[in-house]
């Protein structure tokens, strides 16, 4: 059986990004209650706006909107997804290419979502609605979560529990999120940034994986 050399012992990048993903979500949710009408003026100036991004205007939200939840489950989930899968990805690429994978990821999703709306429902209300969240990271990291080690068992729900090998479960995640991007285009979940994110995680994995060194492991 065949493994990859370890690039870096820690995953120091990936509890930094759930350090300050968790400190910027909790203070902007305080904030949320205490005066909400200043955590919309946050959301409204540092979120991805799909009409913005298609414009190519105001580069800077593509990565701001990627560190601000909605609320303390979106945080919590996101947060959670990315300490379960972001310590072993991190390990194997090493700390640059894993943050390279993340970020474009992130900005990929944004891009994604963006001319999802313009092409299938270019509704004015769509188009200036705010993208907020690191979950398009996120899933580019599970992408390459199940190029990187295909055979581990992950236990995910899916309105019942399976157990299966992570690039079964990963793969029927991300084709969850093109039937819900489908069906469901005015939920306030940005299906199509999921899938985007997965795309590019997928294609920057696949790129990088010639440059990973293997090992034998003796079983």
């Amino acid at each position: 059986m065949e493994g990859y050399i370890i690039s870096t012992p820690s995953a120091r990048a990936t509890w930094i990004m759930i350090g300050v993903n968790s400190a910027i979500g909790i203070a902007t949710l305080i904030i949320q209650l205490a005066d909400p009408r200043l955590f919309d003026e946050i959301i409204i100036n540092f979120s991805a706006i799909p009409f913005l991004t298609i414009l190519g205007k105001e580069p800077y939200r593509l990565i701001t909107s990627m560190f601000l939840h909605g609320n303390l489950l979106h945080l919590f989930l996101n947060m959670f997804a990315l300490f379960i899968f972001g310590p072993d990805v991190e390990r194997v690429l090493g700390r640059i290419k894993y943050l390279i994978l993340y970020f474009a990821s992130g900005i990929a999703a944004d891009y994604a979502h963006a001319y999802f709306i313009l092409a299938f429902h270019p509704a004015r209300q769509l188009l200036l609605t705010p993208s907020i969240g690191a979950s398009g990271a996120i899933f580019g990291v599970m992408a390459a979560y199940a190029v990187l080690f295909p055979l581990r068992r992950l236990f995910i729900f899916i309105g019942f529990p399976i157990v299966a090998p992570a690039i079964v479960a990963i793969i029927i995640m991300a084709a969850l999120q093109f039937f819900y991007a489908i069906l469901t285009p005015f939920s306030q979940v940005a299906y199509a940034a999921h899938l985007g994110g997965f795309i590019a995680g997928l294609i920057i994995t696949l790129i990088y994986r010639p440059m990973l060194r293997r090992v034998r492991i003796a079983l």
